[in-house]
């Protein structure tokens, strides 16, 4: 090989290699904290906030599934069935309304249009609202499933903004327009006795003396 080729491979590995020591003495470039940070506004920005609001003041919330509702008020530490009186599922609708307070979608719908009817938003058959203790009302509307069935479109009634937010939510809510009272406590069963040892003399054995005086 011609001796100035090889010098001239020589000087450009140097190069290089004086660069990468450079850039890495110098934390030139990317650095791990600032790849997590871009990593972490980047699922941020996939699972953007519809709903921030405090559950603790949550006073009434109402479920509507076509035509059919509940609504249920707190009475205390307790929730009870507007119309009816029963006590309300607690663990579950506290649970809903919970979740809705901060929720979530798992995508929004990008350059979503004007014509709802494409997500079941048009005319919503279910929807959720929450009123606090200043009579602010949350209301979340929600659709049809996706296509491809990975979740449900919903939207805030008051925002053009269409999300996808996870079916679990939507089946919560029309297990309780079904069925909102509290299940009823089980009855325990009553303790069962256990019979205690038992004694079978059978036979004849050693016949006992005869108290007083035998008659001659």
């Amino acid at each position: 090989m011609n001796y100035r080729v090889t010098i001239g491979f020589l000087a450009v590995a140097a190069v290089l290699a004086v660069l990468v020591y450079g850039l890495d003495k110098f934390n030139i470039g990317p650095t791990a904290t600032a790849n997590a940070n871009a990593t972490s506004t980047t699922t941020a920005a996939q699972q953007p906030q519809i709903f921030s609001f405090d559950d603790s003041k949550v006073t009434a919330f109402e479920l509507h599934q076509n035509d059919q509702s509940v609504r249920i008020d707190k009475q205390g530490d307790n929730w009870v069935v507007a119309g009816t009186g029963a006590a309300a599922n607690k663990s579950s609708f506290t649970s809903l309304i919970i979740r809705m307070a901060q929720l979530k979608a798992t995508r929004g719908v990008d350059n979503p249009g004007t014509d709802l009817s494409q997500y079941g938003l048009d005319n919503p058959k279910e929807s959720a609202i929450a009123t606090l203790d200043d009579g602010t009302k949350y209301q979340l509307d929600i659709g049809s499933k996706t296509p491809v069935q990975t979740g449900t479109y919903a939207k805030k009634s008051d925002a053009p903004d269409v999300y996808v937010i996870a079916d679990q939510f939507q089946t919560d809510l029309e297990r309780l327009v079904a069925d909102p009272n509290q299940p009823p406590t089980p009855t325990p069963a009553p303790p069962t006795s256990t019979p205690g040892p038992t004694s079978d003399v059978s036979g004849e054995g050693t016949p006992l003396p005869t108290l007083g005086t035998p008659t001659p």
